[in-house]
């Protein structure tokens, strides 16, 4: 029997999930592309509670507000995830919207999450800054989506 690495299979549902949730877009230009790769490698750090990683993509000035309104720092949504407070089991976006503004990239849409024994979805607002060649996220909103 073939059984297959939860990262593996989460990575595959994420480019799946991604491209044919959004089809309706004949198709992106590289700089977009660039954007949702880096907020494939955040949810990946995420999900993998990967420090050293997320430090390196989260802005210095970043401002996480949850679903509860509950709002963190870089340091605090650090330490979030390394504690496990928060433990991204899913996490898939779709329906996403990219808009570039030169150096800065604004990202809309919805991710289903699934905090172990939690599943719900969410409404987005992302905003990435290119620093040094590096988009990094800058700040992210969220509110429960009680409507599809």
């Amino acid at each position: 029997m073939l059984v297959m690495n939860p990262i593996k299979i989460f990575r595959l549902l994420f480019f799946v999930t991604f491209f044919f949730g959004n089809a309706q877009k004949d198709n992106f230009n590289n700089l977009e592309i660039e954007v949702l790769e880096a907020q494939s490698t955040r949810i990946t750090a995420m999900i993998n509670a990967d420090i050293e990683k997320l430090n390196n993509i989260l802005d210095d000035d970043l401002t996480y507000s949850h679903t509860t309104g509950w709002t963190e720092t870089k340091s605090g949504y650090l330490e979030t995830i390394k504690s496990g407070r928060i433990n991204y089991e899913k996490f898939i976006p779709r329906n996403v919207e990219v808009r570039i503004y030169g150096e800065i990239a604004v990202l809309t849409g919805k991710v289903d999450v699934n905090l172990g024994r939690t599943d719900f979805t969410i409404r987005f607002l992302e905003v990435q800054r290119k620093m040094d060649g590096i988009w990094k996220l800058t700040a992210w909103q969220s509110v429960l989506n009680k409507v599809d």
